[in-house]
């Protein structure tokens, strides 16, 4: 797989983010034959973890939340809810990425992009 300058060079996060169901081939074997994996699309690449995040709200709606129960009033609730703290999340990173460079506004930065997982945090004086 190439990267997007045609080097054909992987990076770093390409490597972390190989589909490890399909082995970053894209597909998986059934009884009918091969077929797009499910946890890649096909592309052999995981997604960033908000598009993950959000298939796995679906299925739990799918599987789980379709009855008239209380487990199922539950359920609906809880993933509204945790929608609802995403948003307001990505909200705030928002206003603090425009906020300037105060401390408070990079602690903003930083919990709210390791909440949302929006970039990789690294140890000062890690190797990377």
């Amino acid at each position: 797989m190439a990267d997007a300058s045609g080097t054909g060079v992987k990076s770093g996060a390409d490597t972390e983010r190989r589909c490890n169901s399909c082995s970053g081939s894209g597909e998986v074997g059934t009884e009918m034959g091969p077929v797009d994996c499910p946890d890649c699309g096909g592309t052999g690449v995981l997604p960033h973890p908000s598009v993950l995040v959000e298939w796995r709200i679906r299925d739990i709606e799918r599987a789980r939340s379709a009855g008239a129960d209380a487990a199922a009033s539950d359920i609906r609730w809880l993933i509204a809810e945790l929608r609802r703290a995403r948003t307001a999340l990505t909200e705030i990173a928002s206003l603090a990425a425009d906020a300037g460079d105060s401390d408070i506004a990079r602690r903003l930065r930083v919990v709210s992009g390791q909440a949302l997982e929006l970039f990789e945090v690294v140890p000062v004086g890690s190797e990377r």
